[in-house]
């Protein structure tokens, strides 16, 4: 198969995926304005079992919208013709890790060199 289809297939999983997360979006949306919506019991473990479940819908939204703003990242450089290629090097990013990882603007080597100076270098202190 050409890497011009797999690019398309690609295209399409990531359509998929933004459809998905979307409509399941709006359900946890639903969910926590019902959850604000609720008459609150005075008892303090029914308020903190809302508040974890207030705090666990806001913390799924807000992943939700990063892989959305992710995907739609990709969604251009598709469109400007530059998905596939890697930032650092120019060279084409193999097509297994757009599969895995179809937000990876890097090709696997400079990802890692670019996590390692992150990290302040190879003789970084690892974190605790």
């Amino acid at each position: 198969m050409s890497r011009a289809n797999d690019l398309l297939k690609i295209r399409d999983l990531l359509q998929r995926r933004r459809r998905d997360i979307l409509n399941a979006s709006m359900g946890a949306q639903r969910e926590l304005s019902a959850l604000k919506d609720q008459d609150r019991d005075p008892e303090y473990e029914e308020n903190a079992q809302a508040e974890l479940a207030d705090y666990t819908l806001s913390s799924l939204m807000e992943a939700q919208r990063r892989e959305v703003m992710l995907i739609d990242a990709a969604l251009r450089r598709m469109d400007t013709g530059v998905f596939g290629s890697c930032v650092d090097c120019g060279y084409d990013i193999p097509i297994e890790r757009l599969e895995a990882l179809p937000f990876a603007i890097r090709c696997e080597e400079d990802a890692t060199r670019h996590e390692l100076e992150l990290r302040g270098g190879p003789q970084a202190t690892p974190t605790l």
